[in-house]
């Protein structure tokens, strides 16, 4: 977390202005880190044939200053379900009387498109195989896919020096210079 240090002005009387310093804070979080983020997590769902869209809230308190980044819409349990993972389910088709259908088997049968390894994208398809109906099945679940933590992990140090420098032009024009 970024450190601040105030220093006191005695020749001219001059006080911090707090709404002036977190008005600074608040603009470089709202102009330049939450699109920046959302951006980030764009690039992972990229190639995804559904579209997931991101949002982000900021929370300035005394403890101090978080971004949260969120899946939105109609598609945003899916990347709940990639991220945290799921316990193996029966899978049973939408309609009843149409089952199930899928490629199985082949050389090198499926590749997914993320792995629970840090790295994400990737092609997601089935190597060749045949057809198969099924009128329902049991996935075994999935690992979670650490994506969130792996973008804060990187893009940590652009956002303390960013907040650090948002700081300083907010000590700055609080006390007018």
């Amino acid at each position: 977390m970024p450190k601040v240090a105030y220093r006191q002005i005695r020749t001219r009387g001059v006080y911090l202005d707090q709404r002036a310093f977190r008005r600074e804070v608040e603009r470089t979080i709202d102009t330049k880190s939450k699109p920046e983020l959302i951006a980030k997590h764009d690039e992972v769902v990229a190639d995804w044939a559904t579209d997931i869209e991101f949002k982000a809230r900021k929370f300035i308190t005394k403890s101090g200053i978080r971004i949260i980044v969120f899946a939105a819409g109609e598609n945003k349990m899916i990347w709940v379900y990639v991220t945290q993972g799921t316990r193996p389910h029966v899978i049973k088709p939408r309609r009843p009387g149409y089952p199930l259908r899928f490629q199985w088997g082949g050389p090198g049968s499926y590749k997914p498109k993320t792995t629970t390894a840090p790295s994400f994208g990737g092609p997601g398809k089935v190597q060749g195989g045949k057809t198969v109906r099924f009128p329902a099945v049991n996935h075994p679940g999935n690992d979670p896919r650490p994506f969130p933590a792996e973008i804060a992990r990187d893009y940590k140090p652009t956002y303390v020096r960013d907040m650090e420098n948002a700081m300083r032009r907010g000590l700055r024009r609080a006390r007018g210079k």
